[in-house]
């Protein structure tokens, strides 16, 4: 078998890390992907690509944006298999970080590894979300039978306490002790530059002319957002108030949405805005948040919302360690009118915003990236 080709590296002198990631996405865990690689490159000594597993598109090395990261672009949608496709990368070169936060994707890096595939001094693998609380079955298995390859990972970071618990019942035992906790980051700087951009005639005209719950995410089943809608019926049916609900994302339940409102008899009250590429202002213009997902690894949108310093958001139980959030009011139930209930509390005490600051400054990008470095991280 020939030997592999180094290939010659102009940042040679520098660290260097890869951070894989499957689509070009706005969701959580990309989110989250962006935020180390950017941290990373902030820093004089490293050296950062992103490579992208999801474009249909011939292989490229794109040059760097200015910022000290580069991004590579492979075949297969981002789909099972198309890991496969960071092969021709990974042989190339040696890391001293590569970081993945995508169960499949941990999985192929972590035998890649085993199999001096992946030369990297660290190797760390995030967890998306507890998956094994949202599929049953043939899925289930499938992902269990991705778990046990979790062995030569330095550090599988878990995004709450439920979670760790949780990954501890699939995880092969020899890397307990691998395994840990560190809260979500967010960039509260970047936001607050990004919310003060002026909302659209349309948008100001809608949020003037009746205070707003802001919602946030896919428009998909598991982010529940018919009881979001549900939620503002429950208020008006309880309350004179008149509140209208911004929903903001798109996704396949778009169209059932609109006539689930149109049904409700709150066509006027809800404003499906679609995706937005910066939701920000909207969250700062908002009277109250609102999260209702059946299950989240950690809802990143909260962090957002507080950031943007929205007077009082509603969460479901949906994750672990909500209850760390200060000001973050989370509803008993997963129902409409427990919701309902809630958002009325958080209203009806007034603006919350002023709790929520030390919580943002422990969960800087800086501290998180830290951590995955293994600075001040706990056993």
């Amino acid at each position: 078998m020939r030997s592999q080709r180094i290939m010659p590296d102009s940042s040679a002198c520098k660290k260097l890390a890869l951070v894989a990631i499957p689509l070009e996405l706005t969701g959580g865990a990309e989110t989250v992907l962006n935020l180390v690689a950017h941290e990373l490159a902030s820093r004089s000594e490293w050296d950062v690509e992103i490579a992208v597993l999801g474009r249909q598109l011939k292989e490229q090395i794109v040059e760097p944006n200015g910022n000290g990261v580069r991004f590579s672009y492979g075949y297969g949608g981002g789909k099972i298999l198309s890991e496969f496709f960071l092969v021709p990368r990974l042989v190339q070169r040696r890391y001293d970080l590569v970081f993945s936060s995508h169960t499949r994707v941990n999985s192929f890096l972590a035998a890649a590894r085993t199999f001096g595939v992946v030369r990297t001094s660290r190797l760390v693998a995030r967890e998306s979300t507890v998956l094994l609380d949202r599929f049953t079955g043939v899925r289930a298995l499938a992902y269990r039978m991705l778990y046990s390859t979790y062995r030569s990972q330095d550090m599988i970071v878990a995004q709450t306490d439920y979670m760790k618990s949780k990954l501890i019942n699939v995880l092969p035992q020899r890397v307990f002790g691998k395994l840990s906790v560190i809260p979500n980051p967010v960039d509260a700087e970047f936001i607050a530059v990004r919310s003060v951009d002026k909302l659209t005639e349309q948008d100001a005209k809608i949020f003037a002319e009746r205070p707003q719950i802001v919602w946030c995410g896919r428009l998909i089943d598991v982010k529940r957002p018919k009881i979001a809608i549900d939620v503002l019926a429950e208020l008006r049916k309880n309350n004179a108030r008149d509140f209208g609900l911004t929903m903001i994302g798109s996704g396949p339940m778009d169209a059932e949405l609109r006539v689930y409102a149109r049904e409700l008899g709150l066509a006027s009250h809800v404003n499906l805005t679609g995706h937005r590429d910066n939701p920000f202002p909207l969250f700062c213009a908002a009277r109250a948040g609102l999260l209702t997902s059946i299950s989240e690894g950690f809802p990143n949108v909260i962090l957002e919302m507080m950031a943007c310093g929205v007077p009082g958001i509603v969460t479901t139980p949906c994750a672990g360690d909500l209850h760390l959030l200060p000001g973050i009011e989370i509803a008993a139930e997963f129902g409409a009118a427990e919701l309902a209930s809630a958002l009325m509390r958080v209203i009806e005490t007034g603006d919350r915003s002023s709790h929520y600051s030390k919580a943002l400054t422990l969960r800087s990008p800086r501290a998180f990236v830290d951590r995955l470095l293994g600075k001040d991280c706990p056993a």
